[in-house]
């Protein structure tokens, strides 16, 4: 059923047969003579919206097919007095990415005024598959990010203000009908232009030029060629091969402008860049370019920051731009290579957004995202929102920990008591499995199950490990979560057992899992042992480590070089074990570790903190230089200064 406003739209499209990576073009005029002008739309997989040939509202929220968002965007600022052309054009995915659920390549909107319908969709609105787009070209710059894509103006006719009908004809009316709700949190804003200033022609003949530091936005080329020429964009986060790393692996950090002879201007409002450095490929030279990005900025208002030394404001500072990098549609893991929303990250970066931004609708709108995961499995899927069939298992485990912070900075009841449910059937999944191995979970074993739990031998999942017995992360954060669980049922006054259920998880833990000699705990029951500071920090923090134990333990997580040192992304849990156990001690600790971490990040001068320690040179030279995951410092500056 359509939602008030929207009782007169159709969901349309240019054909009766789209296929994946394919662009639509929709045109109305309408008559205008004041007032407001509100256009409600939703569209599978992206828009962008002209009024008069100037861009005015852009980005789907990335939602499911079963849970369907509109935008409402007032336009009469746009409108002129007398006949207006409303164009849209409408970006269709068709294939998944670790951003996108699957739908049907489809349109729905309604302009409303003061007196009426103004423009709607249907029947009368004209249609056509773009131009200017290269349609089906399916060409992905990541398996994570999905398309890049290629546009030619040379084939501009001016359809955007009524110029032509060439190749129109009446859109197709779909019989389909979704759920819709209004958008749960703020649209994007574009600023204004960061412009690429020109550093060097390099030695295959590139152009390079440089934002100043990283940036998440839309690509804008302005040039003048002796001729009409195709030009691919590279971009990336830094030069450590003197240009542009375009080509790791299978990813491509690249899109394709065709350019007319002369002067061509041309804005794409549909994939976001994040890069610091842009590198145009020309046919024949130029002779004239200018690259800039239009920050796509989500609207916080940054609250004052601790008192910190100068080098702690400026990891501060870093952090708290990566974060803002980070937040679209969604959280972002990275905006260069993934653009994906998981539970893990995003458990960071709403913790720190506490502090920093101190609002609290975006988390929600984040953690509502997730919670309409549905997955035959039970568990949640990778990324959010996601077709993928990788799971994470730990991930849905730190799902729990977000939501009851999420509640304790927030004191949205109302919220939790409508996700109950989800976070009830998720508990369920994992408790079912403690019988099989006397009371303690062993990984998840077939191949969709991904038991990752960060970025070091032993822990990222691979398959060499022997999954087929308990190992100790995940029990311990089953327990975190059971405890989590417990103070949001507490909390809505729900009647629960689960702190027996963590009593004797945490008596299985210490039982099976410490090893006496060592006062240590390893990280799985197997005959050979290994012994990792994460594993470790989690045994002290879901209760597993007696008292004076716990004191042994953090001594050697912080002084035993023969632990596998813990990762960038879960150095937290290290930093929260250490304070629980003793707080003055350890203050100075985390305070000089985060200066020993995260000073290279801010002399490399992107603005941003990393992914882990190596930088770009991880994951064979993949690694990402703006990670929301990282931007821990600010949480830590706030509760230690």
């Amino acid at each position: 059923m359509l939602t008030k406003g929207l009782d007169q739209a159709k969901w349309i499209w240019c054909n009766d047969a789209p296929k994946a990576d394919e662009y639509g073009e929709f045109y109305h005029h309408f008559h205008w003579q004041g007032g407001k002008a509100e256009l409600l739309i939703s569209a599978d997989s992206d828009y962008a919206v002209y009024l008069n040939g100037t861009l005015c509202a852009f980005g789907q929220y990335h939602d499911y097919p079963y849970d369907k968002v509109y935008d409402a965007v007032e336009l009469s600022a746009y409108c002129r007095r007398g006949k207006n052309h409303l164009a849209i054009i409408v970006w269709y995915y068709g294939n998944g990415n670790m951003s996108y659920y699957p739908g049907n390549a489809a349109l729905l909107f309604q302009l409303n005024g003061e007196r009426g319908v103004l423009s709607v969709s249907g029947t009368e609105t004209l249609a056509r598959m773009s131009r200017t787009y290269q349609n089906h070209r399916q060409k992905k710059i990541t398996s994570q990010l999905g398309y890049g894509f290629a546009y030619d103006t040379t084939r501009e006719d001016g359809w955007m203000l009524g110029e032509t009908s060439d190749g129109f004809a009446p859109a197709v009316v779909l019989s389909q009908s979704l759920p819709l709700r209004p958008r749960p949190c703020q649209k994007l804003q574009l600023e204004l232009p960061r412009k690429g200033a020109f550093l060097k022609t390099t030695a295959n003949g590139h152009l390079l030029y440089d934002l100043g530091a990283n940036t998440v936005g839309f690509l804008r080329l302005e040039v003048s060629s002796p001729q009409a020429q195709a030009l691919t964009v590279s971009y990336g986060e830094h030069i450590a091969d003197e240009g542009v790393r375009r080509i790791i692996g299978k990813r491509d950090f690249s899109v394709e402008i065709t350019v007319r002879q002369g002067q061509t201007v041309y804005l794409n409002p549909f994939r976001r860049l994040g890069c610091r450095y842009l590198e145009v490929a020309a046919e024949t030279p130029l002779s004239a370019c200018a690259l800039s990005l239009l920050p796509t900025v989500y609207p916080v208002e940054e609250l004052p920051p601790p008192p910190l030394t100068q080098q702690e404001q400026e990891i501060y500072d870093i952090c708290v731009n990566t974060l803002r990098l980070c937040m679209h549609e969604h959280y972002e893991d990275c905006p260069w290579r993934e653009q994906a929303l998981y539970c893990m990250d995003s458990r960071n970066q709403m913790l720190c957004g506490y502090y920093a931004f101190g609002e609290t609708a975006f988390p929600r709108a984040n953690l509502e995202l997730i919670s309409k995961d549905h997955r035959p499995d039970g568990l949640l899927s990778i990324c959010c929102p996601s077709r993928e069939p990788l799971a994470i298992p730990s991930f849905s485990l730190h799902y729990f920990t977000e939501c009851a912070e999420y509640l304790r900075y927030s004191g949205d009841k109302d919220f939790l008591r409508q996700i109950y449910p989800k976070l009830q059937s998720i508990l369920r999944l994992f408790l079912s499995r403690l019988a099989e191995n006397g009371g303690l979970i062993s990984p998840f074993p077939n191949a969709e199950h991904w038991n990752f739990y960060e970025w070091r031998p032993g822990l990222d999942g691979k398959k060499e490990i022997d999954i087929s017995v308990p190992d100790l992360p995940l029990n311990a954060l089953l327990s975190l979560a059971l405890q989590q669980m417990a103070k949001i049922a507490d909390n809505l006054g729900i009647p629960n057992d689960y702190a027996a259920s963590v009593a004797q998880l945490n008596k299985n833990i210490a039982n099976r899992f410490f090893d006496n000699k060592k006062q240590l705990y390893f990280d799985r029951l197997t005959a050979e042992k290994s012994y990792s500071v994460l594993g470790n920090a989690l045994a002290v923090l879901c209760g597993a480590v007696d008292p004076s134990t716990a004191r042994t333990v953090c001594e050697k997580m912080t002084g035993d070089p023969s632990l596998t040192p813990i990762s960038l992304s879960m150095q937290c849990f290290l930093f929260d074990a250490c304070l629980a156990v003793d707080f003055e001690r350890y203050r100075p600790y985390v305070l000089e570790k985060i200066q020993e971490t995260y000073r290279p990040m801010v002399k490399l001068g992107l603005g941003t903190v990393w992914e882990t320690e190596l930088g770009e040179r991880d994951f064979h030279n993949a690694g990402s230089l703006c990670h929301g995951w990282s931007a821990m410092p600010i949480y830590y500056y706030h509760i230690l200064k």
